[in-house]
């Protein structure tokens, strides 16, 4: 089946929107009007927290329907959790790894994972063992993807830019999953500021792969996620929380616009002709991201939350102007909607339009979608953009710094052991006590020494 008669087929179909509080269902014995309205501020609070904490928007409830069924292969650790965060969503995932114990704890089939034995556990941040695996389990990763995500409409392949098993199997993955003749979208992930040079220099040289295939048209879209930028955002996040929570800010945006892409609007939705553009034709680079507005009767609310949206989350640099296509999506309750002028949100779509500098196009969707909340969600993807620059040459120095570091080390090594050949410290020790011995045999050592003593009464 075609993606275009799937998407025909998929707009015929709605969702359909739970409320989590279900406080409008007759009561066979009444409470006391004071407790009922306790126990559902009570609720109401629990609903807040436990969205707030797990920074995840409002829950839509539906029937499993997507525009699109996207089919996610994930190599490395990375590229796994995402993989992981994806299914949760819905999404049939694979995923691939030469350490077997990075496997163990991700949370999809185990028919699913695929051990790329090398010989050891792990590539210890080398590319070229990440690569050498996957070249000698390429017949087995072409069956599993055949086998678990044949029938899905677009590959979406995750990893890292800095590790050895995702970024050095990535070339690998692609070369089988063009076999299948399918759109193809990677999501990389640049490394955090706090990384390691070598993380850092593996990602500038996966990353410049990654854009030749790219513009040899083996991918369709590259959606660059920034690590530097979500370790600020979420620095007080605890360490055994932080790649749970921020898998899922850069996986879900993601699912709502193939989720709500399927939706009826009651005023224009983002149809999924719209969105397969989005994700598959800008022959370039794209971020996303989502934000939240309280403000949204203001004039110019709405328009700066859609360009801000592209920072809040995933990532920043990158020149807007060079996009080829934008889309935003507007969502919140019927009784806001209700609150915003028609007029904000075409001072939205001219806003985009200039900062964009008029691109292919802009598509917009307002959507109705219940919650406890009076706020608006914004979600925005820009396809189409260059290299963020200023990160670019940022990695590029640093890759430098750590080159030239690295020879200056080696350098070290082999002048130090020039200099201590015949010097060694316990050597010379040895040498020392040896001569101290020879020393007590001589006449002139048994005075230094006091010689020889009978102990004996």
């Amino acid at each position: 089946m075609s993606v275009t008669t799937t998407m025909e087929q998929d707009l015929k179909e709605k969702l359909q929107v739970v409320d989590d509080l279900d406080l409008d269902q007759p009561e066979t014995n009444p409470e006391p009007q004071e407790e009922v309205v306790a126990a559902a501020a009570l609720k109401l609070q629990q609903l807040k927290e436990k969205m707030k904490a797990s920074s995840m928007p409002i829950k839509i409830v539906e029937e499993k329907k997507k525009t699109f069924k996207l089919g996610v292969i994930g190599t490395g650790q990375c590229g796994s959790r995402l993989a992981e965060s994806m299914h949760q969503l819905g999404y049939p995932a694979v995923c691939f790894n030469t350490a077997p114990q990075d496997l163990v704890d991700i949370k999809i089939p185990e028919s699913h994972k695929y051990h790329l034995e090398n010989g050891v556990a792990g590539a210890s941040k080398e590319l070229s063992i990440g690569h050498a695996a996957a070249q000698n389990h390429k017949d087995s990763i072409l069956e599993m993807v055949a086998e678990k995500l044949g029938d899905c409409e677009i590959f979406i392949l995750a990893l890292s830019l800095g590790g050895g098993s995702g970024a050095g199997s990535c070339d690998t993955m692609l070369e089988v999953l063009g076999t299948f003749g399918k759109p193809i979208v990677v999501i990389t992930v640049l490394p955090m500021n706090s990384d390691d040079s070598q993380t850092k220099k593996n990602s500038l040289e996966t990353l410049s792969k990654l854009t030749k295939e790219l513009q040899a048209k083996k991918i369709h879209n590259i959606v660059v996620v920034d690590n530097a930028k979500i370790e600020n955002i979420y620095r007080h996040v605890p360490q055994i929380d932080f790649f749970d929570i921020t898998n899922k800010a850069i996986v879900e945006p993601l699912d709502v616009f193939n989720t709500l892409s399927s939706m009826k609007s009651p005023v224009k939705p983002l149809d999924g002709a719209e969105w397969l553009k989005l994700l598959v034709d800008g022959e370039g680079l794209s971020v996303y991201g989502e934000t939240i507005i309280d403000n949204y009767q203001e004039d110019f609310a709405i328009a700066e939350a859609i360009v801000n949206s592209t920072s809040n989350v995933l990532a920043e640099g990158f020149d807007l102007k060079q996009a080829k296509y934008v889309g935003f999506m507007i969502s919140a309750p019927k009784r806001v909607h209700e609150q915003i002028a028609a007029a904000n949100i075409n001072y939205a779509n001219s806003m985009i339009d200039d900062i964009c500098s008029a691109p292919n196009g802009i598509f917009k969707g307002t959507y109705v979608v219940e919650g406890p909340d009076d706020v608006v969600k914004i979600y925005s993807f820009f396809s189409g953009l260059a290299l963020p620059q200023s990160r670019v040459e940022q990695l590029r120095k640093e890759a430098s710094a750590y080159a030239e570091k690295m020879k200056n080390k080696d350098a070290g090594r082999n002048l130090n052991l020039k200099m201590d050949t015949g010097t060694d410290p316990t050597i010379s020790m040895a040498e020392k006590i040896k001569q101290q011995i020879s020393a007590k045999k001589s006449a002139f050592g048994n005075f230094v020494f006091g010689g020889s003593q009978d102990r004996r009464k």
